[in-house]
């Protein structure tokens, strides 16, 4: 199975073998080759997704339009994508997403909600193009300090070397067994196979690469359209 496949099969699992019938008024039922899965997801598709899975708990205001806005052109895989010159590196819809900006401004919560949009499109119309995997560097470094004094563990870094994966609160991580920066290798090999990363962090590029060191720091910009997202916090 390609990686997509094994996303559809695991989700599927996830879900149960009662399909649901609901599509949000999203799709339009079309006739379709299954077996070319020629489904293509539309701008207007997006949108209904979003404001589905969204339920009225993210704000789009003029502090972060153009932030989200380029996100969501990014994904939908639109060449213009960078129409409000926000990309602080070369634009390229073949590098992963780098955005960081203060606490509370809504980074997180935002691709909480694109993850949930990818689940549904994988499992009711069989499009992976907009899923990833997801870790959180503090619980995923856990993880790793866990299974390492676990013999039978099957946690393997090689596993988030490849395909997509989005990366949140980068820099909030521990150090593991207070010496090894984890995620200099994870990052360095999934630039070395050439695999889109998605970050998010409250930490600034020069801060990354002072972290991580120049390997990483030299390499942020092809790995990533960077982005930095300004505003004020929604938390209370």
């Amino acid at each position: 199975m390609t990686n997509p496949q094994k996303a559809i099969a695991a989700l599927r699992n996830l879900a149960g073998t009662k399909r649901s019938n609901q599509n949000h008024d999203v799709y339009i039922p079309v006739k379709r080759d299954v077996a070319k899965n020629d489904f293509k997801l539309t701008k207007a598709m997006f949108w209904k997704l979003w404001e589905y899975h969204s339920q009225e708990c993210y704000e789009i205001n003029s502090d972060n339009e153009k932030v989200v806005k380029t996100i969501f052109r990014y994904f939908l895989k639109q060449e213009d994508f960078n129409q409000y010159g926000l990309i602080k590196s070369v634009p390229s819809l073949e590098k992963g997403l780098l955005i960081y900006g203060n606490y509370g401004i809504g980074k997180s919560l935002l691709f909480e909600i694109l993850h949930k949009i990818g689940k549904e499109l994988v499992t009711k119309r069989n499009d992976a193009s907009l899923w990833f995997n997801c870790i959180s560097s503090g619980s995923f470094i856990d993880d790793y300090m866990r299974a390492s004094r676990d013999k039978e563990s099957t946690f393997s870094l090689k596993h988030y070397y490849s395909g997509k994966l989005y990366i949140d609160d980068l820099g909030f991580e521990k150090k593991a067994f207070n010496k090894t920066e984890v995620f200099a290798e994870v990052l360095f090999e999934r630039n070395k196979n050439k695999a889109i990363t998605y970050v998010t962090t409250n930490h600034k590029p020069s801060e990354i690469t002072e972290r991580y060191g120049e390997r990483i720091g030299d390499r942020l910009p092809e790995m990533f359209n960077i982005i930095k997202w300004e505003g004020k916090s929604f938390r209370r």
